[in-house]
């Protein structure tokens, strides 16, 4: 009887673990996290003011992109972690030591368009007078002939 149960469970075995590489989550958010850091820490020249905190965090990213590419996804995700904080301490160093952030882009969301833009009136075809609308925006009456 052992013997049986053993052969099932060989046999079952490659199906768990293919099913649990399967359903492994991703670190997207972290990638994320790390990508926007470093985008930050350059913007401030991290890479001339902080250089060792900088150099740090784009090693450390690209650990976490090659652990992702290899579907590594815990230590993706610790890479990405470590990369993000030493990216946020180069930015915040490169402040410390004069840099000057640029003009900050203008939030899009900050004034919202409840209404669409008006559409153009159309033409008028040649040899027809362009009809009068009333207010109110109601198609004008209909001329008897």
């Amino acid at each position: 009887m052992k013997p049986k149960v053993l052969k099932r469970g060989l046999i079952l075995a490659p199906f768990f673990f293919i099913a649990c590489s399967v359903t492994a989550i991703r670190p997207s958010q972290e990638m994320s996290d790390m990508e926007v850091s470093l985008k930050a820490a350059s913007e401030v020249n991290a890479d001339l003011l902080a250089p060792e905190l900088y150099r740090l965090a784009t090693e450390t990213a690209l650990y976490a992109r090659r652990e992702y590419r290899l579907k590594n996804f815990m230590e993706a995700k610790r890479f990405a972690e470590l990369s993000r904080g030493h990216a946020e301490r180069a930015e915040f160093e490169a402040i410390r030591n004069g840099a000057k952030r640029e003009a900050i882009p203008a939030d899009p969301l900050a004034e919202p368009s409840y209404a669409p833009e008006p559409i153009a009136e159309p033409t008028p075809v040649s040899g027809e007078a362009p009809a009068s609308k009333p207010e109110g925006g109601a198609p004008p009456p209909p001329q008897p002939k």
